[in-house]
């Protein structure tokens, strides 16, 4: 038989449930025809010398706001920043190479890591950026700062919470999610659709050179009127791997009416860390007057939950804090309790600092985690890093504890809420395994499943894909190292893409 492609003198890391000794696998139409150990006795239009590479299934990331992670890559990245001072020089050398007057996108603002404690005002910005409009993206996404022409895009009533004022004057500084966000729409939503369509084409591309064949895509939620959401159902074919939306509406019935196997997303329940937004039962040792904020009633998150349930769509909320995933945790148990369980593996997104009897519901109920491993890569440390000023050793210490979840027989998979980290799946893997503190650290398959089987389980895929096996998908991923050799060395942080296949194309050949 002649194949389109042959992938020979392989180390398989097939995922399949009874894992076989094989060294090569061939491709027809874009599925997985054939597999073997050995040499081969097919031919194929091409063929790849492995040269004893590993080759793993293409791999997925479970949670990326697609639209801002282009945003980023065509952003000044302010992350090393330590002074108001520095970020307005980055921003003004921008400002300078741009000609016209629209927008440059400041990203990964981290207000702690600036000595001020604070985001530059819109007077500040005013100085710096000439005829531009001007916009500064905290690293969570929960806050953001413009300049005087931003802030008339931006839109924001000045009774909103988080709209930050320097005497009676709007500062151009919004700290909550509600104005932050609607200031997010209302910019985002002034470009045009190919200026949009860019962002989420450039995502999709640098995605497919680390390595990652499906992304899990949040759209809705941060542009005005949800044109995104509308971009991605009718161009996603154009792109060169998977993107499957999640639409973030409240509104159920918006999902229902698109035929959308789920609803929901990155629906906020909390906020986030750095802004002191994310709901604990204890304070910030560093902000003592504050645990948090929950944006919505049980009974708001009741009825969505409810309505999606009833349709027969899986749902999907962003809870942080413990107080946040408690309130989630609980309306999942009510409305399964009332409506009967229908295997439609609804999701809790981040469930960052949950308790012991919370990932025993987890289980119980069968909810996917679908978790971040960057954040604990960036911010956490056995001693020091952001996590442990704001919440103290212990506390810092039970954020994402991956063995713990996975030990309850939870299924977990991964992703990097990017822009907020970045789409790394290599280095999130190897943080799951040999990170920074090792409270958390979980075995080389279980690192992988979050990235592979268990992704596929999270979106009912797991018949045609996540593992490789003949009959499903030929989505690849093939790496120059073997993580089961680098495990407890630094070395598995140094894992490469050689090539990222689609379908039994090639994609990205690094």
């Amino acid at each position: 038989m002649r194949y389109d492609l042959i992938i020979e003198n392989a180390n398989i890391i097939s995922m399949a449930q009874k894992q076989e000794n094989c060294s090569w696998i061939a491709v027809k139409d874009g599925m997985i025809a054939e597999m073997g150990s050995g040499r081969h006795e097919g031919n194929a239009d091409k063929i790849i010398d492995a040269a004893g590479n590993t080759v793993l299934p293409g791999l997925t990331d479970c949670h990326v706001h697609v639209l801002n992670a282009g945003i980023n890559l065509n952003g000044v990245d302010l992350q090393e920043c330590s002074t108001i001072k520095e970020v307005l020089k980055v921003l003004q050398k921008r400002c300078t190479q741009e000609p016209g007057d629209g927008w440059v996108y400041g990203v990964n603002y981290v207000p702690q890591n600036i000595k001020e404690d604070r985001y530059p005002t819109r007077w500040e910005l005013d100085e710096i950026c000439g005829e531009h409009k001007v916009v500064i993206f905290a690293a969570t996404l929960h806050g953001c700062a413009v300049n005087s022409k931003g802030k008339d895009v931006a839109q924001v009533p000045g009774h909103l919470p988080g709209v930050e004022r320097e005497g009676n004057k709007i500062s151009g500084v919004y700290s909550s999610d509600e104005s932050s966000f609607l200031a997010t729409a209302n910019i985002l939503g002034s470009l045009s659709d190919d200026e949009l369509w860019k962002f989420i084409e450039d995502c999709a591309n640098h995605a497919a050179k680390k390595g990652v064949t499906t992304i899990h895509g949040l759209f809705g939620q941060f542009v005005r009127n949800d044109r995104d959401m509308d971009l991605i159902l009718d161009r996603r074919d154009s792109l060169c791997i998977d993107i499957v939306p999640f639409y973030q509406t409240w509104e159920v019935q918006k999902a229902v009416d698109l035929n959308l196997p789920r609803v929901g997303g990155c629906l906020t329940l909390d906020g986030a860390l750095f802004e002191y937004t994310m709901a604990n039962f204890e304070p910030y040792v560093t902000a003592p007057e504050l645990r948090g904020v929950l944006y919505h009633t049980d009974d708001e998150v009741y009825q969505v939950i409810s309505k999606a349930h009833e349709a027969g769509l899986q749902c999907s909320m962003h809870a942080v804090g413990t107080r946040a995933i408690d309130q989630l945790i609980y309306t999942y148990r009510r409305v399964i309790m009332e409506q009967g369980e229908k295997d439609l593996r609804h999701r809790i997104e981040h469930f960052c600092l949950p308790t012991e009897q919370q990932i025993k519901m987890a289980k119980d109920l069968k909810l996917i985690l679908s978790m971040q491993p960057g954040f604990t890569y960036l911010w956490d440390k056995k001693e020091g890093g952001e996590f442990e000023m704001i919440l103290g050793r212990e506390r810092a210490d039970g954020w994402d504890p991956f063995n713990r979840i996975i030990d309850e027989g939870n299924i977990v998979c991964g992703g990097s809420d990017c822009p907020v980290t970045a789409i790394e799946p290599l280095t999130d893997i190897a943080s799951c395994v040999n990170g920074n503190n090792p409270v958390r650290n979980i075995s080389v398959t279980d690192a992988l499943k979050m990235y592979t089987v268990n992704a596929a389980y999270a979106i009912n895929e797991e018949k045609v894909n996540g593992s490789l096996e003949v009959g499903k998908k030929a989505d690849i991923t093939v790496i120059d190292k073997n993580p089961y050799e680098h495990a407890d060395k630094e070395s598995i942080y140094e894992m490469n893409v050689v090539y990222t296949i689609k379908e039994g194309q090639i994609i990205f050949e690094g």
